[in-house]
């Protein structure tokens, strides 16, 4: 029985005594504001005195005219009470209510990276009411003076008031989104919290400390990650000088840690991987594992690994081969491992008939196409809705605050179009060229005095010059940059020749917007570039002919320039959206205006992103043509039933578990995802991805940690854990494009999450929960969403994913590995089998090739192989087949081999079997989905045909027939190959019988 893990709530050292002064002037806080609103009555020219900046313009507000005022008491004197009131009422309060909200925000926020930033938000209101004071204190002196034509204090108070304005939008929407978020925490239950099946808290385990044997529980529910270092954190937190390590060797902790043993996986014999490509890769993976199973090999094999269209294959025989059935299911398994998919079976037939999995029909065509037009509606809707509550709120602020002129923005045509000088504030250049100009005195004369002193520039000084000059890009963006947008669409909505007028204008705008985005996402994620090369991998001429191979090649110009073109027009039609409304707003009903905020709040929360994404249709799509168990039918003969997707769902831990009984051994089946982390700590350059696996017993990877999968299946939502199925991961692990993509990041990646084209799926965070874990129930810790909302959209259109949030983005395995040889090595095997169907261009088998140098990189495991025998996968390195003139388009794609060995070395000595020695040593069988001149007669005849066989596009997921039989065919080839390598004589070149016999099936 496993121990109760020590509760850990981490707090500030500060947190046990500052709550209790934050709640005091919270409530101080409110009380001033609200003896303040009691006694300030309506004074309409207060805001715009506070900017006049001039004598004469004070005059105006005060007086009604531009001459010194004849009564100059009775005029100024409101604005002196307003002023009064202002200092020793509204400044203090607002001060008291926003300390106390940054402070309480400091003190309960769980990440130290936020806290951080309430100690910046304590600095910025800080700056914010001594501007204020400022500005007050120079209005009171300027109006004792007001009858002496002088601007000097009209005009620093008006750089007061800039400077403070320019601080109050972000400051206190900031304080309402922490307000709301700690409110929001604390008021809703149950609280964050991992839900175990056993009544004992949930134990979590650190890797290093599993990986050096000192366990203290026999089974955690989470296994963390060795710490990383963040670039937020200071040096000098990271080592614990509490801690002593005796010296050890690093290379074998790393890989140690790096591929650890969990429990229940230890190390085997055999293990088969079986590489990505779609329908392609699922064809030539299940004819494999035919060959593969009748060599006896799948029997003796512990795991089976697949990544992408290896897993649909790798899920089919898993869910084919599984104890749990409905009611209306006899209980005795009709199929077995020796017979589930063989060749004729209902199984095989099933797939074949479904091969188009996609669509295969005009009505299901028109399905996905409606499916992707509602994900477009509702991601740029979101997105639209956004940009015009931003300008409402902008109409608001500037209404309110005259750093620029919206009335004069909606001119009538008649009336002449003001400047953009015009519209800009008088006052803008001195406030910023003097912060500017500080923040750079502040940094010259740090490096001077650490050049005389030796020593490096103290943190304060860079934090002292960061913040100045973000008091400046404040000023710049309200003054400045916002007001030009404004003006610039303002203008361009009055030439009616260029944008038609109104709402019509931006309703055409964004038909046009959306119909771009959306022929652009299929574009640029459809379009599938097609080119011919030399066996040699040089570009093949025009005129080449029957000397070259047809590949598939990366993304081409078109698709880069179509990807920016249409982000472009997303913006430009967001930025006019914006301006519009922040131009009219101010026309429109409260009703509308408090409306269309509560709404973007309700969407914002309760649309879930995954549910409109292509995700749940690829899944069905999947699990109708691959899904299958046999059945006895109603007329009584024997047929492949599909699962019921909608009443029946595959739980990892229960449909997922390795098959050992009377239906004989399956190998543990590990589905290998990608999880999208962008920062540093965690990730290479051009790599935004970790390895991240699904099985019945472990979720996670050596970078996210590992969470047991009852423990993750209990603790996520309901419509979060219906992405914890055998088939959801399926799905994720093919999930081939996607907002992102690992080593294959390009720019496409925010078009398609724009545009919500992308399989992909938000799953929850193994090192979130392992917090959670050490918290115990936690108000303070955010939950995990019941829906994945807009903020997760968001995430993915600026490519931020941290390792830290309560969801993960898992996409394709293939954007890590694409061989799934990463994870098998990690499993530590004797003899491992790989499946490369893969799409690489030749010569080289370029997707070997980076798996080798990941292994080696990712855990120190060295993968050799003999030079004169891996060149014999490549392309026109077999001997030319006699008749050598009708049989040259062949000659040129046919390999001497299909088949290459090599030799592992782990980086420590492993026990592959109990009881016996350990060794170092192993042994690797790879085999490359490539032409060969012993291959059966009609895959012969098929290449011929077929130019591009077998690498037939992975765009092509709509195979008929003839081409899910030439590729099933060529796996059998394959695996036959890797079963028996020995080469066979034989009297005629295509004579299938010389086929060695199949090994006898293994006893039960």
């Amino acid at each position: 029985m496993k121990s109760a893990p020590t509760r850990v709530v981490v707090r500030p050292s500060y947190a046990k005594w500052a709550v209790w002064p934050c709640c005091i002037g919270l409530i101080a806080g409110g009380v001033l504001i609200g003896l303040y609103f009691e006694r300030h009555g309506t004074l309409p020219g207060e805001v715009p005195l506070q900017l006049a900046g001039t004598w004469d313009r004070a005059c105006r507000i005060i007086c009604g005219q531009s001459l010194w005022c004849p009564l100059p008491g009775g005029h100024r004197e409101p604005f002196r009470r307003a002023l009064w009131l202002d200092s020793f009422l509204f400044v203090p309060g607002y001060t008291l209510v926003l300390l106390a909200v940054f402070g309480l925000g400091s003190c309960f926020l769980y990440r130290k990276m936020s806290r951080r930033f309430m100690l910046r938000g304590l600095a910025a209101t800080g700056v914010t009411a001594a501007a204020d004071i400022c500005e007050n204190v120079l209005l009171y002196r300027a109006m004792d003076g007001l009858g002496t034509g002088a601007d000097g204090d009209w005009q620093k108070a008006s750089w007061f008031a800039l400077l403070k304005w320019a601080l109050v939008g972000p400051v206190t929407v900031a304080a309402l989104w922490i307000a709301l978020t700690l409110a929001a925490r604390l008021l809703l239950f149950p609280r964050a919290a991992v839900k175990t099946a056993g009544t004992t808290p949930p134990a979590v385990q650190k890797a290093h400390e599993l990986a050096n044997r000192g366990v203290p529980w026999e089974d955690p529910d989470i296994v963390t990650p060795p710490a990383a270092p963040h670039a937020t954190t200071p040096v000098s937190e990271w080592p614990d000088p509490a801690v002593t390590a005796a010296p050890s060797d690093s290379v074998k902790e790393r890989w140690r840690t790096r591929a650890l043993q969990l429990p229940g996986r230890k190390p085997a014999e055999v293990g088969i991987c079986v590489s990505g490509g779609g329908i392609r890769s699922a064809s030539i993976t299940l004819g494999a594992l035919q060959a593969l199973r009748e060599g006896g090999v799948l029997a003796k094999a512990r795991y089976l690994v697949s990544v992408s269209g290896g897993g649909y294959t790798s899920g089919a025989f898993q869910l084919a081969l599984t104890d749990e059935q409905p009611g209306y299911l006899a209980d005795a398994p009709l199929a077995t491992v020796r017979d589930v998919f063989a060749p004729g079976s209902p199984e095989e037939d099933h797939i074949r008939r479904h091969a188009k999995y996609l669509a295969d029909s005009p009505r299901e065509k028109l399905l996905a196409a409606g499916i992707v037009v509602r994900g477009l509606c509702v991601s740029l809707g979101l997105l639209a809705l956004a940009f015009v509550v931003v300008g409402v709120y902008l109409s608001a602020f500037y209404d309110r605050v005259p750093l620029t002129d919206l009335d004069r923005l909606r001119t009538d045509p008649a009336t002449a179009f003001p400047t953009l000088s015009d519209q800009l504030h008088d006052e803008l250049s001195t406030p910023l060229i003097t912060l500017v100009a500080l923040a750079a005195v502040v940094s010259v004369v740090a490096s001077l005095v650490r050049g005389r002193e030796g020593k490096s520039r103290p943190a304060w000084v860079r934090t002292t010059v960061k913040f100045v000059l973000a008091l400046a890009a404040a000023i710049a963006v309200f003054a400045v940059i916002l007001p030009t947008v404004l003006w610039f669409f303002a203008w361009l909505a009055n030439r009616e020749d260029i944008f038609p007028e109104g709402p019509k204008g931006i309703s055409i705008f964004g038909a046009l917007t959306a119909a771009a985005t959306g022929l652009g996402g299929l574009f640029t994620a459809t379009k599938d570039r097609v080119t011919k090369v030399k066996p040699d991998g040089d570009k093949a001429g025009r005129f080449s002919g029957a000397s070259s191979i047809v590949t598939r090649t990366g993304a081409g110009w078109a698709q880069t320039l179509v990807v920016w073109l249409v982000l472009t027009l997303v913006a430009f039609f967001g930025l006019a959206l914006l301006s519009w409304s922040a131009v009219y707003a101010g026309d429109w009903s409260g009703w509308w205006r408090w409306g269309l905020a509560a709404l973007l709040l309700f969407s914002a929360l309760a649309i879930d992103q995954t549910t409109f994404s292509l995700h749940p249709f690829y899944r069905q799509r999947l699990a109708g043509a691959f899904a299958v168990r046999r059945a006895v039918l109603r007329d009584g003969s024997v047929g492949a039933l599909p699962y019921d997707y909608n009443a029946e769902q595959t739980k990892l831990s229960t449909h997922g578990r390795r098959v050992d009984g009377d239906k004989g051994t399956f190998p543990q089946t590990i589905f290998v995802a990608s999880a999208a982390l962008s920062l540093r700590n965690r990730t290479a350059p051009g790599r935004p991805a970790v390895p991240f696996t699904f099985s019945h017993d472990y979720v996670g990877g050596p970078d996210t940690g590992w969470v047991r999968t009852t423990t993750m299946e209990d603790t996520a939502p309901p419509l979060v854990g219906r992405d914890l199925t055998v088939q959801s991961a399926v799905a994720v692990s093919g999930a081939a494009f996607a907002s992102a993509m690992g080593t294959q990041s390009m720019a496409a990646q925010r078009l398609l999450a724009l545009s919500n084209l992308r399989l992909g799926t938000w799953v929850p965070n193994p090192l979130y929960l392992a917090e959670v874990a050490r918290r115990g129930p936690d108000w303070v810790m955010p939950r995990l969403p019941r829906v994945r909302r807009l903020r997760y959209q968001l995430q993915e259109l600026v490519g931020r994913y941290s390792d830290s949030s309560p969801m993960l983005l898992c996409t394709d395995g293939g954007h890590f590995d694409n061989l799934g040889l990463v994870e098998l090595l990690r499993l530590r095997c004797r003899t491992v089998y790989v499946i490369d169907s893969s799409g690489d261009s030749p010569p080289l088998a370029t997707t070997l090739a980076q798996a080798v140098t990941l292994a080696y990189e990712d855990l120190g495991v060295q993968i050799t192989f003999d030079q004169k025998e891996v060149l014999k996968l490549v392309p026109g390195s077999a001997e030319k087949v006699e008749p050598t003139e009708p049989m040259a388009a062949l000659n040129t794609r046919f390999s001497a081999s299909c088949l290459v060995k090599g030799v592992i070395k782990y980086p420590e000595d492993v026990e592959f079997e109990e009881g016996k020695p350990g060794a170092s040593s192993g042994t690797i069988i790879f085999a490359k989905a490539s032409l060969t001149p012993d291959m059966p007669y009609e895959l012969l005849s098929y290449a011929l045909k077929e130019k591009a066989f077998p690498r037939q596009s992975t765009m092509d997921q709509w195979f008929d027939h003839t081409q899910f039989d030439a590729y099933r065919e060529l796996g059998y080839h394959l695996g036959a190959a890797a079963v028996w390598p020995a080469p066979v004589k034989r009297r005629r070149l295509f004579d299938r019988a010389d086929r060695p016999p199949a090994a006898p099936p293994r006893s039960e």
